[in-house]
């Protein structure tokens, strides 16, 4: 049987400073007889070992202060710490629900973010910048094929230049651009 099947009720007058040592005593052999046990369920309420530490450190608390709470139930004081243990967990999660002080998952930010138009921005003076720095032949290749839209055969017949030239060319163009582009190359 448990050294907690009881043996104390509050003295009528505690002294002001600290609790009667009987009490200390009490609390000690609860802990020593329940404390892994009450840990494992609060455990399994909360599924974070932090919560259950602080439900069980609760949980003793409130047995130290209510002693003859424990001690009124003979023989079954881990009754007693289950229930307490039990009602914090649903205090806390109900807390947690109504005023949530976790940071959501950043997935579900993200879900929820608005568009930024600074990252478009930014990538548009990047690619900007980067054509800038390209050769003449290269930038007008590529400024015809993309932005302007036209086709191999047209650029092919503007400048006088075979269609396989063009494609060879728009394909060095293209990887001097990307090169450009890369971080570190700016």
């Amino acid at each position: 049987m448990p050294a907690t099947t009881l043996r104390l009720a509050r003295s009528a007058a505690p002294a002001a400073t600290s609790p009667p040592r009987d009490l200390d005593e009490m609390l000690a052999a609860l802990y020593a007889d329940h404390g892994s046990t009450l840990r494992r369920f609060a455990t399994r309420l909360t599924g974070d070992h932090g919560r259950a530490e602080d439900i069980v450190q609760e949980t003793m608390l409130r047995a130290w202060r209510y002693p003859e709470k424990v001690a009124g139930r003979t023989g079954a004081p881990l009754a007693w710490l289950y229930t307490v243990a039990r009602h914090l967990a649903i205090d806390q999660h109900r807390a947690r629900r109504a005023h949530p002080t976790e940071p959501a998952d950043l997935t579900v930010l993200a879900s929820r973010a608005a568009p930024d138009q600074i990252d478009a921005a930014i990538a548009q003076c990047d690619l900007a910048t980067a054509l800038a720095s390209l050769r003449p032949r290269d930038r007008d290749l590529l400024t015809a094929r993309y932005l302007r839209d036209c086709s191999i055969g047209q650029i092919a017949a503007d400048l006088n230049i075979p269609a396989g030239t063009i494609k060879s060319r728009l394909s060095a163009a293209r990887n001097a651009l990307r090169q450009r582009l890369q971080p570190g190359n700016g």
